[in-house]
């Protein structure tokens, strides 16, 4: 394909273009094979955006480039290609199929037989060392049965000897001798037999997994188009699935920083796995919150149609509520059609990417992106890769939270405002409190501006007791009597601390949607500072403020009354 100058002047620089829309003329110039290397790896919470960086020298003219060390479960339709040369580059058509090849790798098979000759001759070694043993058992079994002859009677024919002692004296000391000889001879062969068994277990591990004789692979063919001679840069840039990442917290509070308040730092870490069949090795990494492969459009609603039941003697036909709940059809990802490798878009070229600052957070309007600072290398066999983001240092509200009717304990509990700006996304936390590890917990995404709070492990410096002091059921009303029940209870906290402490406690009594049940709150002291906390009927909390080793307590109670002839139940 011939390019005009008017079109150069146009096209004159980096350029990228569809891979599918150009054609090109089938007396191909060369064709030039190129090596990629890794190195960009984008990782969503599933799967991961490889980039692949190569450069070749390219003539003036049309060529073929042949990249064939690509992973044959890259995900097709992601895949895309990108140029930028001295002067205009056209990306025309390109060609991607998984093929099944042959390793000709002489050295790894020259390796293999190799490990399979040692294997042998380790097993020739231990059947000799079985031997041994063998010998030295049988050996000592002689020994013990020669031991036998001085007790045996002696034969028709045979004469006694004039003194037995002294003529097995001799006897019994060479047995003994022999009798050490042999143990030793054994001992010696069972600890080679040993050392053989567990070689020959670790070498036929390594031979088991040396690669199989044939691999999948996906190769590319791409037409390209130079408009003059020139060294041309490409990124080779797909979806993989078999990697993700998850976001890990250590949140660290100290309850005094020296100057009489509490100090929060959050720890933001991310743990990345990956099982494919590429070694991520010194690659730029990033995280992103985004992921590509869930549904992309809504779920469809259609008209739901409620009409008479109709009699199945007559016609048969099916009843219209059973199918009023019937699933939606498939997504668009389901069932939209393959139509080629990035089809419909304009690739334009940098040849140069912007380089992302260490350890940025990166908030765009749906999704967040994590550069990590420096080369990073995650191994593909599944093994964990933690890496620092950042620290966020927050000076917290520090209180006792007690629900004594659960658990007679007070929890230590830190809130906070997200002042970050950013979303702090879902995670694990671990927790510690002034430098000693407490736990772990879970963090819920915390929106900006939204208050969070974490708990850190029970206070031991607080004691709370929950008791119930009284119950009292009967009957009320002078002409219509109906049921009553009558519960009292009470709460005592003691503050061991040399300081004022914060305390909230959580109680609470039923509730009823029924007109005929009553519910009512009787003798508070003090009075509930907040109801239906969190949107939960009947849920109380009491926040006081206990003065250093003092006492508070708290007496409530509530009274249900409902129709006589009737009975009721808590759920």
């Amino acid at each position: 394909m011939k390019v005009s100058k008017y079109g150069k002047n146009i096209a004159a620089g980096i350029m990228a273009l569809p891979l599918f829309m150009f054609g090109v003329n089938p007396l191909i110039a060369a064709e030039i094979n190129g090596v990629s290397k890794i190195t960009e790896v984008m990782v969503f919470p599933r799967g991961a955006e490889i980039t692949r960086a190569f450069s070749v020298d390219l003539p003036e003219g049309e060529h073929q480039l042949k990249i064939n060390d690509l992973p044959a479960e890259l995900q097709g339709q992601s895949l895309r290609i990108e140029g930028a040369g001295p002067e205009a580059l056209i990306i025309g058509s390109i060609d991607h199929k998984v093929v099944t090849e042959a390793l000709s790798n002489s050295q790894d098979k020259a390796v293999l037989a190799q490990m399979k000759e040692q294997l042998q001759l380790l097993r020739d070694e231990r059947e000799m060392a079985q031997a041994l043993v063998d010998a030295a058992e049988l050996q000592k079994k002689l020994l013990n049965e020669m031991a036998l002859l001085p007790s045996r009677p002696t034969g028709r024919g045979e004469v006694a000897a004039s003194d037995p002692a002294q003529q097995y004296a001799s006897l019994y000391s060479l047995m003994g001798e022999k009798f050490i000889e042999a143990q030793q001879k054994a001992l010696k062969a069972k600890v080679e037999l040993r050392r053989l068994d567990k070689e020959i277990k670790n070498l036929s591990r390594r031979i088991a997994e040396q690669p199989s004789k044939k691999k999948r692979a996906s190769h590319l063919t791409v037409n390209v188009d130079a408009g003059q001679s020139g060294k041309a840069e490409f990124t080779i840039k797909y979806q993989i699935k078999g990697a993700g990442w998850a976001p890990l917290y250590d949140a660290r509070l100290k309850t005094d920083d020296g100057a009489g308040k509490a100090k929060l730092d959050l720890v933001r870490r991310a743990v990345i796995t990956q099982r494919t069949s590429e070694e991520w090795t010194d690659v730029k990494l990033s995280l992103s919150t985004t992921n590509p492969t869930g549904q992309t459009k809504a779920p469809e609603l259609y008209a739901w149609l409620i009409d008479f039941k109709q009699d199945r003697k007559v016609g048969g036909i099916m009843d219209m509520m059973s199918a009023s709940e019937a699933p939606a059809p498939a997504s668009e990802m389901d069932r939209r059609v393959k139509t080629g490798y990035g089809a419909g878009r304009a690739l334009k070229m940098q040849k140069v990417a912007a380089k992302p600052k260490a350890a940025v957070v990166n908030s765009g309007q749906f999704q967040m992106t994590f550069n990590v600072e420096g080369l990073t290398s995650v191994a593909r066999n599944g093994e964990k890769k933690k890496v620092f983001l950042d620290q966020l240092s927050i000076v917290p509200d520090v209180k006792l939270l007690t629900v004594p009717k659960r658990m007679q304990k007070a929890f230590l509990h830190a809130s906070f405002v997200n002042k970050t700006g950013d979303a702090l996304i879902p995670g694990a936390v671990s927790l510690f409190r002034d430098g000693v590890y407490v736990g772990r917990s879970r963090m819920a995404a915390i929106e900006p501006e939204q208050k969070a709070e974490i708990g850190f492990g029970i206070d031991p410096n607080v004691n709370v007791k929950w008791v119930r002091l009284d119950r009292v059921k009967g009957k009320t009303g002078l002409i219509t009597s109906s049921n009553s029940d009558v519960r009292r209870y009470k709460v005592t906290i003691v503050n061991g601390h040399k300081k004022d402490m914060d305390v909230t406690v959580l109680d609470q009594m039923p509730y009823s949607e029924a007109e005929t049940i009553e519910v009512s709150l009787l003798n508070a002291n003090p009075k509930p500072t907040r109801s239906d906390v969190d949107d939960k009927r009947g849920v109380m909390a009491w926040d006081l403020k206990v003065a250093a080793q003092k006492t508070s307590t708290i007496e409530f109670g509530y009274q249900v009354v409902w129709p006589k002839n009737k009975s009721i139940t808590l759920r």
